[in-house]
């Protein structure tokens, strides 16, 4: 009675481990994923992706480059150096743009399956919503006091108050992110 009782408990204690490894270690239950992802979310491999990606990433370049063209004052350099340096520019984050929305988010090692539900991704839906109104307050107050300033304003100072807005909203943001999170963990 007791070797038949012993069985079940082995074959439990091994099922058990099985269930622990592949928990502990993701890349045994998909074998088929890597930090850039394997695939696109239409098909193909690896070669698919990056090749997409880069295809697409400098062709929104040089578009971006020559609309820049088109629209720009003259100035000392020639047009195609111009759409060359816009397309380096513009390039490297149009790829980083079309690798985002054409990875399959399975493929990428460490991805949860549902990340909508993830109560981070809550935290950052509010934060981002508090970040905005920061900006729109911000923006509100920097509108009424031109309003009332009469004088030119030098393009320098409309640019810092530009970088200004965005940075109330980027601390707003992360400002009401981490009362978020300190909130729940406490």
């Amino acid at each position: 009675m007791n070797s038949q009782n012993q069985k079940p408990t082995d074959a439990l204690h091994k099922e058990s481990t099985k269930i622990h490894s592949t928990m502990s270690n993701p890349a045994r239950t998909s074998p088929k994923t890597s930090v850039f992802g394997t695939r696109t979310i239409f098909g193909g491999g690896k070669v698919t992706l990056w090749g997409t990606s880069i295809v697409v990433g400098i062709v929104i370049g040089v578009l971006v480059g020559i609309f820049a063209v088109l629209i720009r004052r003259p100035t000392q350099l020639n047009d195609w150096t111009f759409v060359i340096l816009m397309a380096v520019l513009i390039g490297g984050c149009s790829i980083g743009f079309c690798w985002v929305t054409i990875v399959d988010r399975t493929t990428i090692t460490g991805s949860i399956p549902h990340p909508e539900e993830n109560v981070e991704d809550a935290w950052r839906t509010q934060a981002m919503s508090a970040g905005l109104i920061g900006m729109v307050l911000a923006d509100t107050v920097l509108i009424m006091l031109v309003a009332f300033y009469d004088k030119p304003i030098p393009s320098v100072i409309a640019a810092f108050a530009l970088l200004g807005i965005m940075l109330i909203g980027l601390l707003t943001m992360a400002c009401t992110y981490f009362v978020y999170r300190k909130k729940a963990m406490a």
